[in-house]
């Protein structure tokens, strides 16, 4: 029993002397006066951490496809009458006024070719003549709002049968370019609004090819190129509720670990 108790008592000394050595346990901290070493925080002091994480700003595009109509037929003759083809499509505004091509194309199913084909645009001519099978391309000017038409010339002394175009696949192909600018909002409550130290945005910056904006409710409160990877800009005149925080640039420009944090008084 004696080497029992001898047993138990060295190792109770050896967890006391670890203890004392390196500590009860791991600890994680987020205390802000680890990454601002030579600023000098209120012992009575809170913060919030907004997390924006990666803002990118560069010009993106798009491309849109729509099927007008899969399949029509258009002729014209003395005893068939006349059969005409009219679409009234639209672009979106957004598209439009991004907009760097767009091409309507159809193909040319079938066709007797008794006479010439006719297509119209917003009453402008793309097409008016006689074509064999085949897929046909064209660059349009459009509009918001659209109108194509399809019609074929009469067979004239062809009087036993009309002329006749099958056409399948009318398709309108959009090609666009755009920016977006990256916005945030983020709401202070009244009672972080009264007690508020200060708030700042942070980020590592990655590049840019040139200066970007930062406009913090509606008012600009940065436009330059960072000199140094980590970035802090003051974010003055903090409003109660909703805030908001928006980033562009005519060029390109990549922001990571991008946080917005709020210090008040507890």
């Amino acid at each position: 029993m004696d080497e029992l108790y001898a047993f138990l008592f060295a190792g109770l000394t050896i967890m006391v002397l670890l203890m004392v050595f390196f500590g009860g346990g791991i600890s994680y901290t987020t205390d802000p006066h680890t990454e601002y070493e030579n600023e000098t925080f209120p012992d009575n002091l809170e913060w919030k951490t907004i997390e924006l994480g990666t803002i990118s700003l560069r010009e993106q595009n798009g491309e849109k496809t729509e099927i007008i109509e899969n399949d029509f037929a258009v002729h014209r003759g003395l005893f068939a009458g006349n059969l005409e083809y009219s679409r009234r499509f639209e672009i979106d505004e957004f598209v439009l006024e991004n907009m760097d091509k767009t091409t309507l194309s159809f193909e040319v199913k079938n066709t007797n070719n008794y006479g010439n084909l006719l297509v119209t645009l917003n009453n402008e001519t793309l097409m008016n003549e006689n074509v064999i099978r085949g897929k046909y391309d064209f660059e349009l000017n459009s509009l918001e709002e659209n109108i194509i038409e399809f019609e074929t010339s009469s067979s004239e002394w062809k009087i036993w049968a009309p002329s006749v175009y099958i056409i399948s696949n009318l398709s309108l192909r959009t090609e666009y370019s755009f920016r977006e600018f990256p916005e945030y909002d983020f709401f202070a409550s009244k009672y972080i609004y009264n007690n508020q130290y200060k708030t700042e945005l942070v980020f590592d910056f990655m590049g840019a090819d040139r200066e970007f904006n930062i406009t913090f409710n509606n008012k600009t409160i940065y436009s330059d190129m960072p000199l140094s990877r980590v970035t802090k800009i003051d974010l003055e005149d903090v409003k109660e509720g909703p805030n908001k925080i928006r980033f562009s640039s005519d060029g390109e420009a990549t922001l990571e670990n991008a946080v917005i944090r709020v210090y008040y008084y507890r």
